[in-house]
């Protein structure tokens, strides 16, 4: 195997599991698989949900709400 590189996302394949588990190493995937990108599911929130969340991206979306002009509906 190649030492790993911080840079580079790292996917297992099914062949390379069935070598690892034959050479006896014991993995778990994650119990939970992110399928949705974190900017999407903050789309999705109201305004009310978004303002209890933390982070870079969360004010990235409060800010392009803010920037949004007003559409009458």
């Amino acid at each position: 195997m190649k030492p790993y590189e911080e840079n580079e996302p790292f996917f297992i394949t099914e062949e390379v599991a069935a070598e690892m588990i034959a050479a006896g190493y014991e993995f778990e995937p994650p119990p939970i698989a992110c399928t949705v990108r974190l900017r999407d599911v903050l789309k999705r929130m109201s305004d009310a949900e978004l303002t209890l969340q933390p982070g870079e991206i969360a004010d990235q979306e409060r800010e392009r709400r803010q920037s949004k002009p007003f559409s009458a509906g």
